[in-house]
């Protein structure tokens, strides 16, 4: 079952950004403390921790991504019993297996516990995109659209107004359809998703 498209280039972009920078990352956000709580002690510890919880994440992606019921579970065990950044990222894996089994409830419940551990604005659109798409296919367009309003970065717009202006059509708002499709054509987006909201703005001005 294809719910998601068009963002899967950004999806692995920000993995190999966590996968690659996460540690420094969070030193970076909480350098400031130092000071207050010991630096050594806590840069050490929370690198530590970290650093074990990516080396999880991997393995656990790794179990997952074999197909195996044993693997499903240890990475929903991983996601609920992590609170970092790679909790939410085997959430984004456990929605996509999900989907990929056409269990859209499961993919749901998958990525709202997910967006609950998202670090960084630009994973938490990520993640309400995907949400959205699921909730769309579920046939709930007011939960869509609520969750597309909560995308904030301007380099989501484009994929946001494409599955804002699908919810609308779901709801019979043809008129809101294709102002949705006309502001996702004037926001940054691939030329694939151009394209593909050009499409869907002549299906729906005919």
């Amino acid at each position: 079952m294809e719910v998601y498209t068009n963002e899967n280039d950004q999806v692995d972009a920000i993995k190999r950004f966590f996968a690659n920078n996460g540690v420094a990352l969070v030193v970076g956000l909480v350098l400031g403390v130092g000071a207050v709580f010991g630096w050594n002690y806590w840069q050490s510890h929370k690198t530590n921790v970290l650093q074990e919880s990516a080396q999880k994440f991997e393995n656990v992606s790794t179990q997952l991504h074999s197909g195996s019921a044993q693997g499903i579970e240890a990475a929903q065990k991983f996601a609920a019993e992590t609170n970092d950044v790679y909790s939410a990222m085997i959430g984004l894996e456990l929605a996509q297996v999900a989907v990929d089994k056409g269990d859209l409830a499961m993919a749901e419940k998958s990525l709202v516990n997910a967006l609950d551990k998202a670090k960084t604005e630009d994973m938490a659109d990520l993640i309400n995109l995907r949400l959205a798409r699921v909730q769309l296919a579920l046939g709930n367009a007011d939960a869509a659209l609520a969750s597309i309003g909560n995308i904030k970065a301007k380099s989501w717009q484009a994929a946001a107004q494409d599955v804002r202006g699908d919810a609308l059509l779901q709801k019979g708002d043809i008129a809101g359809a294709k102002a949705a499709y006309t502001q996702g054509l004037d926001s940054e987006g691939s030329q694939t998703l151009k394209g593909l909201l050009t499409l869907k703005l002549n299906n729906v001005s005919n």
